[in-house]
């Protein structure tokens, strides 16, 4: 009985999580795409996220098959770390089809998880201590500092 209610509980938190989620702010977008992601830098700081395994990486995930990649990868830096972004040029396109793009932090830089058993932990970080993170990809710090480095 206590299991059945602890579900309940859980169901309407996540649902009332998703009712807040903000509004694509991408009117078309590129369609078609498997997933994408935000590079969302803030004073020189880039907002990463440390998904279970203990690997960094930028906000990102699965896009949804009636939505743009711009529109997935804002949803995917709120629902991962709360913070609401807005989708601009494309930063980079790897070879499996993800896309980054880079992402202004329109809510701040306040991070809120609800996401605890995907996200362990996120944060705002200073290209300098990037090589001392381990990265979900290799040479993902090296490409990321790179594509930082070329938009200053």
């Amino acid at each position: 009985m206590k299991a059945s209610w602890m579900l309940i509980v859980i169901a309407a938190l996540m649902l009332n999580a998703c009712s807040r989620q903000p509004t694509c702010s991408v009117a078309s977008g590129d369609m078609g795409v498997p997933s994408a992601g935000c590079l969302a830098v803030d004073n020189g700081e880039l907002l990463l996220v440390k998904i279970m395994g203990g690997t960094y990486g930028p906000p990102g995930g699965s896009v949804d098959s009636d939505e743009s990649a711009q529109c997935a990868a804002e949803r995917e830096t709120w629902e991962e770390t709360g913070v609401q972004v807005s989708a601009g040029e494309l930063a980079a396109e790897f070879d499996n089809g993800f896309r980054l793009y880079w992402c202004e932090a329109v809510s701040g830089r306040k991070i809120e998880i609800s996401r605890p058993i995907e996200i362990q932990h996120a944060d705002w970080y200073a290209p300098e201590l990037f090589q001392h993170l381990k990265w979900r990809y290799a040479n993902q710090a090296d490409i990321i500092q790179a594509l930082m480095i070329e938009r200053q």
